[in-house]
């Protein structure tokens, strides 16, 4: 089983490297990766995910980094 618990500058790191998906997929669970690709491929799920306050804090965690 995978951890879901994701180290915020390894993500970023890969996102930059162009390795992002990688580390999706050997970060988070299948039944997790496959919510994120469902979520990513539906526009309207996807705004309303990335105008939630923990998606705000993410950002703002990857842009101080």
């Amino acid at each position: 089983m995978k951890n879901n618990n994701i180290n915020i500058n390894d993500f970023k790191n890969a996102a930059q490297n162009g390795k992002l998906d990688d580390y999706i997929n050997q970060h988070l669970s299948k039944e997790a990766n496959q919510k994120l690709q469902s979520i990513l491929s539906d526009k309207q799920a996807t705004e309303k995910l990335l105008n939630t306050p923990q998606a705000k804090q993410l950002f703002d965690k990857l842009m101080k980094g």
